[in-house]
Parts: C-alpha cells; structure tokens; sequence
C-alpha cells in the first residue's frame, strides 16, 4: 500500500515549500519513488498569492482587474511577484509531486481508501492560530479516516503553550496517533503537558521524555544534497532585482510583514559590511522605495531563496526556516524574535540554537530596529557532530514509523 504525506505546501513561504519536498524525498529514497502520494490540498482560503487572484483566468475579469489595481497600490513589483508565483507552482508540480486530485476542504479526506500511513508534518502544522480556517485545526487529522493509521515528523505548533481553549481538541485528536514526533523542546513540553494524568493510549511517554524531537526535514538533507538539487534544477546565482548578479551580498529573508524600521536597519547592516542586502519575504514586499543598499529580490522562487542564503556573506531572518538554512550552509546569522512575547514564534528560533550551543543565537527585532550593527552569530560555534548525531536519529525515528 501506499504511504501519504500530509503537509503544508501549497504557498508562497519559501520555509513551507522546502520542508515538504525534503520531507517528500526522504520517504521516497526511503519507500521508493512511486511509494508516497503527497495529498494535494488547498486547506487556507486565504492563501490567494499561490492561487493568483490576479491573474487566474477563472476569475471574472473585472475582478481581476480590480485585484490588480489593489495589488499594485498595495505591494511592491507585482509582476516580479507574478512571475515568483508561477516558477513556485512549476517546482511543486515537478518537484513535491502532489496527487492529481486537489481536495478543496478537509472533509473531503473522509472519502480516502485508508493508506499503509499518513505521515502528519512537518513546518507549523499543529499551529493552534493558523490553521483553523474551517472551524477546526486540519492537520490535527480528525478528518482522515477513522482507521487509517497516523504518525507525525517533526510537527510544530509554533508557540510555547496552546490555549485553554483548545486542549480538549488537541488531546482527542493526538491521542489517534500511532506516533509522534515534534521539531521543538517547546512542542515536547506541549505533549507531555496535555497527557499528564490521561488514562488513554497515547503515542510517546507523556511521563518523562515525551515525543522525541527530531530535525526539519529541511536538515535531512546535507548541504551537498541542496547543492546538487540547485544544479538539477538549474539554479543560477542570486540575483538581485533588476537581474544583476549580485556575488557579494547579505540575504535577508522576513516571514512577517517588512516594515520600513526593518528596511532602515537592513540599509545600515548593507554599509557595514560593503555589501547590498538581498531582500526577500514569504509573500508580497510592501510597496516602499527602497534605498539603494536594499535590493528587493520579489522573483526569487523557493530554490533561489536556498542558493541566495547559501553563496552570502552572512543572513538576516525572522525566520525558522532561514535558520535553517544558514545553519545548513554555516553562513553567519542574525535570527530575530520578539523575545519578550513567550507566545511569539521566537520560541522555536531559541529552542534550535539552545540545542546546538549559538551564544546569543537570536536577538529581539525591536532592539535590531535600534542597533547599528547587532552582532552575527559565529558559525564556527555550530556544534555540527550534535548535528550529525541528530540527522541520524532523526531519519531512524522517521524509518522506524513508516509500514
């Protein structure tokens, strides 16, 4: 039988994209080529960068025309933006490989002949805040068949504690898993948490350890890999928006909304290390004149994030999965947080440089706004054989799941 993977994808966050087709080759240097069946899904309604609003021919043409005087008034190059959208839906299609059939709502999942597994993650699926657009978290599973078997890599919940409100559905829910394991200490803690005194079955130690936290499927892959991919694919090097090549540069790369604050701190990072940044976001950039020394890169699909992060001097990210990728390649890093926010989604940026010993390893982005130069972190401090030690342990939990 079959094994099916269920994850977020179908967006334009680069973090996203990444995951999924690492974790999707993973099974399938695992299982075999023609093993795993990635569900195709269109879960978030609002997710309207990926679906082209703008462009989709299905949409009156009145419509489009007014969502594309709103997006022009709103963001910055959007056809620089339209031409990311569709270079990032030709990698999916080539590359994650989703089932021809898209199910539209997770209801639809009811109607599955049950596979061999489902394999739940990795990214922020069990985010109690953003996947809830039909009444109820998707990736939580209550919608796939009640007998099909269930097991989690890697999952996340992006914050440190869920709310009141939402324990009952998680601890059902969890509680039909065969096995979990999560991305973050913070998401351990979570589990063990919500299982304290239950007297149901339940998928990992609640007691001591908890579920074992494992790496990003993104970190399965070694630096080579990713380097090989980027040829296969025919990457070439960054660019930056007017199509220069830009050898040396700063990537920087912002999940939530670019405020002109950031810009500013970006430009005077630029003139101390003499290099332009590379600016690009998980959607639209905001519709700001940018100094020289920033360089909006709105074209760049998710491989061109990956190589850009990966031939620069240092990076700049708010985000995980820019992290992730400057831990891959060892480029110096400043990762930022609002660190005094336990509920913000720093936690998961501490919780990964806690484990691998990066002094100082995320900074809060308010005090970036204010700092001339904020030191980079030293990639020379990575402890890359704990690395190593977790990318193996992390690939046996993951075999050890599967049929």
């Amino acid at each position: 039988m079959q094994t099916a993977l269920y994850t977020i994808f179908r967006c334009t966050n680069y973090g996203a994209v990444m995951q999924a087709y690492a974790l999707a080759r993973t099974l399938r240097g695992i299982l075999g080529e023609d093993s795993v069946d990635v569900l195709n899904h269109r879960m978030d309604p609002r997710d309207n960068h990926l679906l082209g609003k703008v462009s989709n021919p299905n949409t009156p043409w009145f419509q489009r025309w007014r969502n594309r005087r709103k997006f022009a008034a709103r963001y910055y190059r959007p056809e620089a933006f339209e031409t990311r959208r569709t270079k990032t839906i030709r990698l999916i299609d080539e590359l994650v490989r989703p089932t021809p059939h898209l199910f539209k709502a997770p209801d639809e999942l009811r109607e599955l002949q049950p596979y061999a597994t489902v394999v739940v993650g990795s990214d922020q699926v069990w985010n109690p805040v953003l996947n809830h657009d039909f009444g109820r978290n998707q990736y939580l599973g209550r919608d796939l068949p009640r007998e099909q078997d269930r097991v989690a890599y890697a999952a996340s919940f992006g914050v440190s504690e869920l709310p009141a409100t939402s324990l009952d559905e998680y601890r059902r829910s969890l509680s039909m898993f065969r096995a979990i394991t999560v991305r973050e200490e913070s998401g351990a803690k979570i589990c063990r948490d919500l299982f304290r005194g239950f007297q149901g079955t339940i998928p990992f130690d609640a007691q001591n350890s908890g579920p074992s936290v494992v790496l990003d499927p993104t970190m399965l892959l070694a630096a080579d890999d990713w380097r090989a991919a980027f040829a296969s694919a025919g990457k070439g090097h960054a660019v930056a928006g007017n199509g220069t090549v830009q050898d040396r540069h700063v990537a920087a790369y912002w999940v939530r909304t670019v405020t002109e604050a950031d810009v500013a701190a970006l430009a005077r990072i630029s003139k101390a290390m003499s290099a332009p940044v590379c600016l690009m976001s998980a959607g639209p950039l905001p519709r700001y004149s940018f100094p020289p020394e920033v360089v909006p890169y709105v074209e760049a699909d998710p491989f061109d994030f990956a190589r850009t992060v990966a031939e620069s001097l240092a990076v700049v990210t708010d985000s995980f999965h820019g992290l992730q990728f400057s831990a891959i390649f060892k480029r110096p890093f400043l990762a930022l947080g609002n660190l005094q926010d336990p509920k913000s989604n720093a936690s998961r940026l501490v919780d990964f440089t806690v484990r691998y010993g990066i002094a100082n390893g995320v900074q809060d982005i308010d005090a970036f706004r204010e700092n001339a130069m904020p030191p980079f972190a030293d990639p020379a401090a990575f402890d890359c054989s704990a690395l190593e030690a977790d990318r193996i342990r992390s690939l046996m939990a993951l075999k050890e799941m599967l049929p």
